[in-house]
């Protein structure tokens, strides 16, 4: 299964794609979360300031953490 198939085209911004593609788990996750939770999920990626503000998003990702 190619699990990179949600982040192509998608308009994800780089450093959320190139993180996520790294870790299976934030993929997956993403992959199952509503229109919703996936737009909030990229105005928070747009405030990222920095590259340990978005690993800690890609983890919460990878978490399971809720976006709501």
């Amino acid at each position: 299964m190619d699990y990179t198939d949600g982040l192509q085209g998608g308009g994800l911004p780089l450093g959320l794609a190139f993180g996520m593609a790294m870790d299976e788990q934030a993929i997956n996750n993403y992959g199952n979360l509503t229109e919703y939770e996936k737009e909030k999920i990229l105005a928070e990626s747009k405030n990222v300031k920095s590259k340990e503000e978005m690993r800690q998003l890609i983890q919460k990702i990878s978490d399971g953490d809720s976006f709501l």
